[in-house]
């Protein structure tokens, strides 16, 4: 797989395979670690990446996209302290900056087609936006080429910034060489589990 695969591919598939307890994080390292394994250089790397808590591939592209262009390491699928749905349910975002107060919230097809779910999004939204919270929704359009991807990192750099008046600068895109380790200094540093 590690030949066949990019190595945020293969980031994406070991979030998916924490996200359905088929592993953990140490349990890939460890495997990846003892077996004489091809590619186990890329796989490693692609391990440095690896955030537990991401629900879906399409968030996991998203988080290393924005990192790409040297934006900040955001959390994945957090709850936000005192925002609740009026049955009481915890809202979550899908990428998380605790600081500035801003996230980010993946919309896949569902979010327009089921009523349901586009009445809980709006609701999410008006309930995070009275809170103070920045919300940036994000569709497949904005992950689909390097334009777009470009155009992304570009608006969320713009509202981290008028956040609190400090510029955010976006990069061209890193290797993933960097990105990896971008990731490798912030586990380090504690910031990454």
């Amino acid at each position: 797989m590690g030949g066949s695969l990019e190595i945020w591919e293969l980031a994406e598939v070991a979030e998916s395979l924490i996200r359905h307890d088929y592993a953990t994080r140490e349990s890939l390292l460890r495997f990846v670690d003892l077996e004489n394994i091809p590619y186990r250089g890329k796989c490693l790397d692609a391990l440095e990446l690896v955030q537990p808590g991401s629900d879906s591939p399409k968030e996991t592209e998203l988080r290393l996209a924005l990192v790409r262009y040297g934006l900040p390491i955001m959390r994945p699928n957090c709850v936000i302290p005192d925002v609740r749905f009026a049955n009481g349910t915890a809202v979550m975002l899908d990428l998380v900056d605790h600081a500035h107060r801003f996230g980010l919230d993946y919309q896949g097809d569902h979010h327009r087609t089921d009523k349901s779910q586009w009445r809980r999004d709006q609701t999410k939204l008006s309930r995070l936006t009275a809170a103070g919270w920045t919300v940036l929704p994000v569709t497949q359009l904005d992950l689909s080429d390097e334009l777009h991807r470009a155009a992304l990192a570009m608006n969320v750099a713009y509202s981290l910034s008028r956040i609190d008046g400090n510029p955010v600068a976006v990069t061209t895109p890193l290797s993933w060489h960097e990105v990896v380790l971008v990731h490798r200094r912030a586990r380090k540093s504690g910031l990454l589990e």
